[in-house]
Parts: structure tokens; C-alpha cells; sequence
């Protein structure tokens, strides 16, 4: 019998001043994910946090941590108690110069480590005050494989998913699964976009593919930010597995070989082609 193994993602909805609504819906999300067997559980970007990256960044430099913060420790409690591992977003800060938007790891037992950090950061758009670049500072961390057990696991965060180079380097970093991790508006893709562009993306490299995203409106500057993002499960093939609820924080579970089992056959074409260049030009950055 072949290998496998389940791993999640939790879709959580819009942030605000106050995290603990979205970290009630994670320990949800988390928990349900346990009780169905998954041994791994992705969360969106930046998973407790507001979309402030068009507002002045000097009104939420409050809002980054180290890893050993707040978020850091509950979400250690939460894979230690669940027996799991949970890869969630932070403003990830060593107290010198802007934050880096990082995927961090928690382990089933208890410890952390960075899996990714968000390495290309989208040009800000006209209108906007401000960008991503004035809250963060670019990831220089390698695109690499984490291994839970027999799971090689590879992460995107958000904008990084556009490039079809960083898909190849997960595929030739012997990567099994790519969790995206999304939040963020996108108003320019035409519907349908993000989906359509994950499984080309999925299909392009050869890899299973789950994004977490973010859901819903949130309006604290003075205007509507909606997260225009998926949660979606999808075959090596390109092939939609499961989608999460636009406005629930009920988890997707998907079921993937893993190991040798995973190396069997390559996949089979879809509609969809890969982009031919490392950036739609109708989209917007999310």
C-alpha cells in the first residue's frame, strides 16, 4: 500500500485591533484538522494580523514579534496539545530594521523554526500611500524543503507564488508538497484568477499544492481591504481536491502519497497552462 499521509488548511476571516477572534478560529480549525488525522495544519499569512500595508507603517511596527512571542508560544501549545504541526504567518522581528513576513513551523513537539520567508515583495500600487516594502524588509532565505517525517514540505507566502522559478526550485528541491499562504486583496485578477493560477502552478512543477487564505472585508482604514485569495486543495495534476468555505474557518483536509509512492508518474496535462512570464500583468499583487 502506498504511503500517505493528511495534511490541512485553515481559512481564517478578516483581522482587526484584536487577535483573539482569529486565534479562537485557528484553535478551531487546528483542532478539527487533529481529530481527522491530519499531521500538518497551514494557516494563512501573517495569521493574526490586519492587512495594514497600505497604511503608514509606523502605526503597526507594534504588531511584529520575535518568534518566542505571544503568537510564537501559543501556537507551540497548540501543536503540542493537538500532536501536530502547524505552519503559521508572523511579523517575524530580531529587534533590528523592519520585520521579515515569515512562515514559521511549530512542531508537535513544541518547537519552532522558520520555514520561509516572503521573498518578493509587491511593487506598491498607485493610490496607495504605502507597500509591503515599507513594512517589511525582502526574505533571503533559500526556497528549501522541510521534512515532518516523510512529508517534504516547500513554502510560498502569497506574492511569491506568482513566479513559476520558485515552483521549479521546490520541484527541484525534491519537494513533495507546496503550502501558499495567503492574504490580501487582488482586485485587478478576474475571477476565478487565484484557482485557475494554483493549479497551472501545481500542474507546471509536478507538486501537490494547498493554499490557506484569508477571508472577508476588513474596513479599519477607512476603506474596504477584501481578501481575495482561496483555500484550495490540488493534485500533482492540477486537479481541484477540495476548497474551503469564503466564510467559514472549517478546515480542507488532502490525502497525499508521499515518499516513493510520490515519485511513481508525472502528471497529466489540464486546460490551464503554466504563465509564461513570472508575472500576470493583469493582476494585482496579493
Amino acid at each position: 500500500m502506498p504511503e500517505t499521509i493528511l495534511v490541512a488548511a485553515v481559512p481564517l476571516g478578516p483581522g482587526g485591533t484584536d487577535d483573539r477572534a482569529l486565534r479562537r478560529e485557528a484553535e478551531a480549525g487546528i483542532t478539527a484538522a487533529a481529530a481527522a488525522g491530519a499531521r500538518l495544519v497551514v494557516l494563512p499569512e501573517l495569521s493574526f494580523l490586519p492587512y495594514v500595508a497600505t497604511d503608514a507603517p509606523q502605526r503597526w511596527s507594534g504588531l511584529a514579534e520575535s518568534r518566542d512571542g505571544p503568537t510564537g508560544r501559543f501556537m507551540a501549545e497548540l501543536a503540542r496539545a493537538n500532536r501536530l504541526a502547524v505552519l503559521f504567518g508572523l511579523a517575524e522581528t530580531d529587534g533590528r530594521g523592519l520585520p521579515v513576513n515569515a512562515a514559521l513551523l511549530a512542531r508537535p513537539d513544541g518547537t519552532i523554526e522558520r520555514a520561509a520567508t516572503k521573498r518578493c515583495l509587491p511593487p506598491r500600487q498607485p493610490g496607495d500611500g504605502f507597500g509591503e516594502s515599507d513594512h517589511f524588509r525582502a526574505g533571503t532565505d533559500a526556497i528549501a524543503v522541510t521534512r515532518l517525517g516523510p512529508l517534504r514540505l516547500a513554502v510560498l507566502i502569497c506574492y511569491d507564488r506568482r513566479f513559476p522559478g520558485h515552483w521549479a526550485q521546490a520541484a527541484a528541491a525534491g519537494a513533495d508538497l507546496v503550502a501558499v499562504m495567503v492574504a490580501g486583496p487582488a482586485p485587478q485578477d478576474p475571477p476565478g484568477f487565484f484557482r485557475s493560477e494554483l493549479r497551472a502552478h501545481a500542474a507546471g512543477a509536478g507538486l501537490f499544492a494547498l493554499s490557506a487564505a484569508r477571508y472577508g472585508v476588513e474596513s479599519l482604514m477607512g476603506r474596504d481591504i477584501r481578501h481575495d485569495g482561496e483555500t484550495l486543495a490540488v493534485a500533482r495534476d492540477g486537479k481541484v481536491m477540495a476548497a474551503g468555505d469564503s466564510a467559514s474557518p472549517a478546515p480542507i483536509i488532502m490525502s497525499i502519497p508521499v515518499g516513493r509512492a510520490f515519485d511513481a508518474a508525472m502528471p497529466t496535462a489540464i486546460g490551464t497552462s503554466p504563465p509564461t512570464q513570472d508575472l500576470p500583468t493583469n493582476t494585482r499583487p496579493a
